[in-house]
């Protein structure tokens, strides 16, 4: 989409603790004077050092919209989603009927939310990665341990993964968003790499084409795992992992 002549525009930063670090993201926010729609960009800024900030607290929904979500999760694991209700998440979670929609318009709306908690929960595997390492075997080490983090994931969440992917085929923004957050990790993952390469520890010529394709061979593999039902075993993963090692590393 292409934004009118007549907007709004505001930035700000942010930062995010993932796995003990601390990061920072510009935030930039636009809103389309005519629409009145806003979307919000994010742009890696860098790692925070020193210890992130402890008096920070998460935000936490209440106690019914989490009982909601982890129904909803429950149902997913023998339902398929087309034939979960709303009324069925509220019986599941030994709530009455209209505080469903006291926290969520609809089912889809639910599963949404059960996603995001994931992923604030675990956070994006690629803003892990250490572009400060000392050396080759831990840089190596840092990367083996980055693919394995994402292809073990699956096995965690399958119906909620396996829901989101059925709705991401038949709805154009839940889909957007999966393809927003592959682009976001080609970018991170170019980035590192460029940062290794400069420090004379990575092989890497065209980091963000690289990237790309070590991306989309990851992302096959966890989609094909979610669909299939199937966990990956130890030896695909690291399989995977020595295709990275010989792609970055030469």
């Amino acid at each position: 989409m292409t934004f009118k002549s007549s907007y709004h525009r505001m930035a700000y930063e942010v930062t995010k603790t993932i796995a003990g670090r601390a990061y920072r993201y510009r935030v930039e926010s636009v809103r389309d004077a005519e629409t009145g729609k806003r979307r919000s960009r994010w742009t890696y800024l860098g790692r925070v050092e020193g210890r992130p900030n402890a008096g920070a607290a998460p935000k936490r929904r209440s106690d019914a919209g989490r009982r909601l979500l982890d129904a909803l999760e429950r149902l997913l694991e023998s339902t398929d989603f087309a034939s979960v209700t709303a009324d069925a998440i509220a019986t599941e979670a030994g709530l009455a009927h209209g505080t469903f929609y006291r926290h969520f318009r609809d089912k889809r709306d639910a599963l949404r939310a059960a996603l995001q908690r994931i992923r604030e929960e675990r956070g994006t595997a690629v803003e892990a990665l250490r572009s400060d390492v000392a050396n080759l075997a831990d840089a190596r080490a840092d990367l083996s341990g980055f693919v394995e983090r994402i292809l073990s994931s699956p096995a965690d969440h399958p119906g909620l993964l396996r829901a989101s992917y059925a709705l991401g085929a038949r709805d154009e923004e839940v889909a957007l968003e999966w393809r927003t957050r592959r682009a976001k990790a080609v970018r991170l993952l170019a980035g590192h790499l460029a940062a290794l390469t400069a420090r004379g520890i990575a092989t890497v010529r065209d980091p963000e084409a690289t990237a790309g394709a070590l991306i989309a061979m990851v992302d096959g593999l966890y989609r094909d795992a979610v669909l299939d039902r199937n966990a990956l075993d130890a030896t695909r993963i690291a399989a995977a992992a020595d295709v990275f090692e010989r792609a970055i590393f030469g």
